[in-house]
């Protein structure tokens, strides 16, 4: 698949958009990406997939951009949070990397989410072509990934189960990846989503017994907390030297943790994670990596 691709690789139908469309978290979410859309000072699509798409393509491509975004910002969320957990839980511990705070296979999935977050942070943040957007989730092993971690976490109440389908299909009718291929990506992706799940379980854990510390001695912890939310704040967008990039940094901030926000309290994520689980780039550069 070339960046030039004027149709999307994934399929859902009329009927599991109807099912889709009774979570209200993938209904928010389409509404505040329609209004960025209409928002934006140029059109939402690139130059070469404004005139190569038809209206109804485009359309497709829309809602498929909001789906992943909608998929992905609980984990961005989860991510989020575990900084923040991370960051107390450690505080006299300077220079000590945050992902020593967890253990086990959460250790290992906070590692990866922070890895993936950073390198593909203007894709999850839905700053491009919507085209793009959903054409890059087939550039690499680690996409696919990131996109089945958080279908497999969404659970099949959430309505997301057909997009979990749709991501089999493209990968393994696309030219590139092939259906052999699949089998071994699905597999890495629920054994990284059971990690989530610990990460998820072992971040109330301490944010529980940190509160209870917080009982005890409440100045001297808040004034900490204070320090390491700075300083989470400060690493996880970094911007540029300019007053303007700044401006534009910490205005894309608050706007996810909106999203974010949005998301998680309208899906309960919180409580669908403690069950058990049950320009794009062109074709010869895509990475075949399986990273851990």
């Amino acid at each position: 698949m070339s960046s030039c691709e004027a149709t999307s690789p994934f399929r859902v139908s009329t009927r599991d958009l109807l099912q889709l469309e009774r979570n209200e978290a993938f209904r928010a979410m389409r509404e505040q990406l329609r209004r960025q859309d209409c928002g934006m000072e140029g059109p939402s699509f690139c130059a070469t997939h404004r005139h190569l798409c038809s209206s109804a393509e485009q359309e497709s491509f829309r809602l498929h951009r909001d789906i992943i975004h909608t998929l992905l910002v609980p984990l961005f969320l989860i991510n989020h949070q575990a900084e923040r957990v991370a960051a107390r839980a450690l505080p006299s511990k300077k220079g000590a990397e945050p992902e020593r705070a967890f253990r086990g296979e959460a250790r290992s999935a906070f590692a990866w989410l922070a890895c993936i977050l950073t390198e593909e942070h203007d894709w999850y943040l839905t700053a491009r072509c919507p085209a793009c957007i959903v054409l890059h989730v087939l550039h690499s092993e680690p996409t696919i990934r990131f996109v089945t971690v958080a279908a497999l976490l969404a659970g099949p109440r959430s309505g997301f189960d057909c997009w979990l389908a749709a991501l089999e299909t493209a990968v393994r009718e696309d030219p590139f990846w092939g259906d052999a291929f699949w089998p071994e990506i699905e597999d890495r992706a629920a054994r990284l989503a059971e990690g989530v799940q610990q990460l998820v379980r072992q971040c109330h854990e301490l944010r529980t017994t940190l509160d209870s510390s917080t009982l005890a001695t409440p100045t001297l912890v808040k004034a900490s907390n204070t320090v390491c939310e700075r300083s989470v704040s400060t690493c996880t967008i970094p911007g540029k030297p300019s007053s303007f990039a700044r401006k534009q940094v910490r205005l894309s901030r608050e706007e996810q943790r909106y999203r974010s926000s949005l998301v998680w309290n309208s899906w309960n994520c919180s409580q669908e994670m403690r069950q058990p689980l049950g320009g794009s780039t062109p074709t010869q550069s895509r990475r075949r990596s399986m990273t851990s």
